[in-house]
């Protein structure tokens, strides 16, 4: 009688167990329990990363008006079928053919911040169908009709010897050199080297001879004190 209990007992735990229990694939999608000891988690870091504000180049993109037809249809060819809006990118090599093929259409990237997001084709419609500005908000305010008393400097004005000659190429930082040294700058802006910051300076002996020189090229008479 004991072992029988016991069996149906077990029978009875394995059946409501089996009943219970939900399938591998829900299992797989539900987000793990946060431990202390696993440190940031993903969701946190991708949180952080967004809210972080860095000043980066982008290229700039106006959607065409058939973006969601276009999209349509490719999925349907890579697919193999016609899907709708709803229809999830849960196949890695599908969604990465489909984005691929997308982003080469459309020539606009996807960055990684942007590739977790984009599960359904709702997603990927909604992300190629919103323009990118390659302009900041100064920009464009640079560009509007201001009143005659403003003026936006956009570009810097950097002193150049060669050019500038309204103070006889005289600059009002001697000594001191100009070089950009910035790759992404170094195209954009002219510098130029000057004498070195570090060179060393003229004794009043030799400021005074320096200026006996040029008062003789000049056929100038310096009185010596």
């Amino acid at each position: 009688y004991y072992y029988f209990s016991f069996f149906i007992n077990t029978l009875i735990q394995a059946s409501w167990t089996t009943f219970f229990k939900k399938p591998k694939e829900e299992i797989e999608a539900m987000p793990r329990k946060i431990k202390p000891f696993d440190g940031p988690s993903t969701t946190s870091r991708l949180q952080s990363l967004k809210k972080k504000t860095v000043s980066c180049s982008v290229r700039g993109y106006n959607p065409p008006a058939d973006v969601e037809a276009k999209i349509l249809s490719i999925a349907a060819t890579i697919i193999g079928f016609q899907v709708d809006m709803s229809y999830q990118l849960n196949d890695r090599l599908i969604k990465f053919k489909l984005l691929t093929k997308l982003m080469e259409e459309f020539d606009h990237i996807i960055p990684n911040t942007e590739l977790c997001d984009l599960n359904t084709l709702a997603n990927v419609v909604s992300y190629f169908d919103t323009p990118v500005r390659d302009t900041t908000s100064f920009d464009d305010l640079a560009r509007q009709k201001l009143p005659k008393n403003l003026h936006i400097q956009l570009e810097p004005l950097r002193f150049d010897p060669e050019t500038d000659t309204f103070f006889d190429g005289k600059t009002a930082f001697p000594n001191r050199p100009t070089i950009v040294s910035s790759l992404k700058y170094s195209k954009k802006y002219k510098g130029h080297s000057g004498e070195s910051r570090n060179a060393r300076s003229l004794t009043n002996f030799e400021e005074q001879k320096q200026l006996f020189e040029d008062a003789e090229k000049l056929n100038y008479t310096v009185k010596s004190s």
